[in-house]
């Protein structure tokens, strides 16, 4: 009995995460709100449009889990244990379910470690086969996390895409970062079913700088 105490204790803990994650969705999320941790009041999560979030820390059991204004879970960020700063991509469900969960979250190593100063990251969300040039080297933008590419202050991105034998131009932007900034490119799908031009989002931050904080309320 006390072996399998202890065990069930074990599991318990292991099941337990800390992180500091930032937040960033291609639409305005109003109502999603986590406990930080024990003993505290829920917290109400502020999106940015372009940009990351402040960073909120967390302490509890996994998954991490967002609800809405009645308490309903809306989101759950199952966290791998090794990453310890994520950024979580929100995105809503469509058409949006009557009750549960709805929106689905992309967990995405954010730390300085993964992606420091000088680092473009592509997140390619938009469904397309992508193809280009960022400055002067060709590159082939995989579905999902792309590897870091150093760019220095900054660089020129072109990117095209096929459909019936044919090429066409994505997307196509000069990225501009200040000293010690990184830049996250996110592509969403086009706008309209069936169109060619991604949705792009640019965030850009200095993972150098000091990081700020959401405090939560204590009960």
């Amino acid at each position: 009995y006390l072996i399998a105490c202890v065990l069930i204790a074990v599991a318990a803990r292991a099941a337990e995460m800390a992180v500091s994650f930032t937040v960033f969705a291609p639409r305005t999320i109003t109502d999603v709100a986590f406990v930080p941790w024990i003993g505290v009041l829920a917290q109400k999560v502020v999106f940015q449009p372009t940009a990351r979030s402040v960073r909120y820390d967390y302490r509890g059991p996994a998954p991490l889990r967002f609800t809405d204004g009645t308490g309903a879970v809306v989101a759950e960020a199952a966290i791998p244990p090794e990453i310890r700063e994520p950024l979580l991509l929100f995105s809503p469900i469509e058409p949006t379910p009557v009750a549960g969960v709805r929106y689905r979250i992309a967990i995405l190593d954010d730390s300085v470690n993964r992606h420091g100063a000088s680092g473009l990251v592509i997140l390619n969300f938009s469904g397309l086969s992508l193809t280009g040039m960022i400055a002067d080297r060709p590159v082939t933008v995989l579905e999902g996390l792309n590897p870091v590419v150093s760019i220095g202050r900054g660089a020129p991105i072109e990117l095209r895409t096929s459909f019936k034998g044919k090429s066409y131009r994505a997307y196509a932007d000069r990225v501009r970062l200040g000293a010690n900034e990184r830049a996250l490119l996110v592509l969403f799908p086009p706008f309209q079913k069936g169109g060619l031009e991604v949705q792009p989002r640019l965030l850009i931050d200095n993972p150098l700088a000091p990081k700020k904080s959401a405090a939560p309320a204590r009960k």
